[in-house]
């Protein structure tokens, strides 16, 4: 069954963007999450600072569809800090520590490694 999802402008913006500071866990999918070639997806509104992420067994897709997120990912020693806009899309390499802060919220398509994955509320050392 082919799966087919409206993120035009209109759609994504009627998205209402959780607070992370009101959850305790990861925030679900707006469309649900979706399967693709040994990875899970599917698009999350978000304001806040959302755990440190790990893909030790492939790389993760981010597209932004509204709003502002600033993509941090830790590389050996190094730390890189990018600000993603609507239309832009990032490619995070497997193995890179990495988080998104959203303080005035994002909606972004995501496309992870469905095993390999870590999670840690702490920045990690690099």
């Amino acid at each position: 069954m082919v799966m087919i999802h409206n993120l035009d402008p209109e759609s994504v913006g009627k998205m209402i963007q959780l607070d992370l500071a009101d959850l305790d866990g990861e925030p679900p999918s707006t469309i649900g999450e979706f399967s693709f070639h040994g990875c899970r997806g599917g698009v999350t509104a978000f304001k806040g600072h959302p755990p440190w992420e790990f893909h030790g067994q492939g790389d993760e897709l981010l597209f932004i569809l509204a709003g502002h997120t600033e993509l941090t990912v830790l590389e050996n020693g190094n730390r890189s800090v990018r600000t993603l806009s609507p239309g832009q899309l990032a490619i995070v390499p497997r193995g890179r520590w990495h988080s998104n802060s959203a303080p005035e919220g994002v909606t972004m398509l995501w496309i992870t490694p469905s095993a390999g994955n870590e999670h840690s509320w702490d920045e990690p050392s690099i």
